[in-house]
């Protein structure tokens, strides 16, 4: 983990006091990181804190000490009237699923109360904060009814149809600015990630990917990407390198999708504007 999450010219250590692609360029309300464990257990584990990434010494022994093929790593930006705790820090765990958002669900008060009325015994009780982001996670674990063999395409699904049930919300409760809904959600087997708007008129978060087999300069605080099909995948709200080359864009209101076999999908979102 270290490799990518402290090491990188921009790594997220990095990204959370000076990211490049936010008008606020800092992530200092908290840090999570959730990862699969290389021996034989389906669930990932968790670790947040609301310590700043970069004065937090947990996560560089964590990072440079723990191996996993596959993780999320988050830094936090709260929402305005967002209390900063350990219950709202990203990412969010329940069974072999961890989530995280990058975004807001804009004038989340007015639908908040509507989400929670949808939502079932097991899927209310499973959240512990208040953010909105914790709340769309809820409504995700509902959508799947909880079911922990999905398939790729039955994730995209599931994700796509949280997002129309969160619009729906927002459009019977008068929330009509925009929603920036950068979600991703793994299993452990596949991962969608999200680059949403609800607005037609506003540009969602970024959100870049690239596929290949990553080394580590020693000289240089960077990573270099040898690209391939079905290699390693990185997928990230800013390119981890000092430039964008080699790293893919996700167009505005698609998802990328990634399968048991590291084939990576592209897909268009087939939900319309918010009117």
């Amino acid at each position: 983990m270290n490799n990518l999450v402290i090491k990188p010219a921009n790594s997220l250590i990095v990204q959370s006091k000076t990211a490049k692609k936010r008008a606020k360029p800092v992530n200092g309300d908290g840090f999570g990181v959730s990862w699969y464990p290389l021996h034989n257990d389906p669930e990932p584990a968790r670790i947040v804190s609301i310590e700043p990434a970069w004065s937090n010494q947990n996560l560089i022994q964590l990072t440079s000490k723990v191996n996993s093929k596959h993780f999320f790593a988050h830094v936090r930006d709260a929402s305005v009237d967002m209390p900063v705790s350990q219950s709202n820090c990203h990412p969010f765990t329940s069974g072999r699923y961890m989530f995280m958002h990058n975004g807001r669900l804009d004038q989340f008060p007015k639908f908040k109360r509507s989400i929670l009325n949808s939502l079932s015994d097991k899927a209310f009780n499973l959240i512990k904060g208040n953010t909105d982001s914790e709340y769309a996670f809820a409504l995700f674990m509902d959508t799947i009814d909880f079911c922990d063999n999905l398939s790729a395409e039955e994730l995209k699904l599931a994700l796509y149809e949280t997002i129309r049930r969160i619009m729906q919300f927002r459009v019977d409760n008068g929330a009509n600015t925009n929603a920036f809904i950068n979600f991703a959600v793994s299993d452990g087997i596949s991962t969608v990630a999200t680059r949403f708007a609800t607005d037609a008129n506003s540009q969602p978060a970024s959100l870049f990917y690239t596929q290949g087999t990553f080394g580590y300069e020693q000289l240089a605080d960077d990573i270099t990407v040898n690209h391939e099909s079905n290699g390693d995948i990185i997928i990230c709200s800013e390119p981890l390198t000092e430039t964008s080359e080699g790293w893919i864009k996700v167009a505005r209101n698609h998802a990328i999708i990634v399968d048991s076999n590291n084939s990576v999908t592209v897909d268009a979102i087939p939900i319309p504007f918010q009117s």
